[in-house]
């Protein structure tokens, strides 16, 4: 997404690809939901236990991105305009 000088667009490239990228934490981490109960029906703990950890460290990453997020929309980070 290009912002331009006359663009009336209310998201800067920076604030929509942290929208981007949280989305697809958040898909990723539903798909992940169900790899751990294909894994457990499966009869293999590793497996789960393998798709838990993705899915915590996604998660995690989902929440720190929405803190840069909000700092973004707040004009804490990214200062640059153009």
């Amino acid at each position: 997404m290009q912002e331009t000088h006359n663009d009336t667009h209310p998201l800067n490239d920076l604030a929509y690809d942290w929208i981007t990228l949280m989305q697809n934490k958040a898909q990723a981490l539903i798909a992940y939901d169900q790899y751990i109960k294909d894994a457990e029906a499966a009869g293999s703990p590793e497996c789960a236990a393998f798709f838990r950890k993705v899915h915590d460290a996604d998660k995690a990453q989902l929440a720190e991105a929405k803190h840069h997020l909000v700092a973004v929309l707040q004009g804490t980070m990214g200062g640059k305009t153009s």
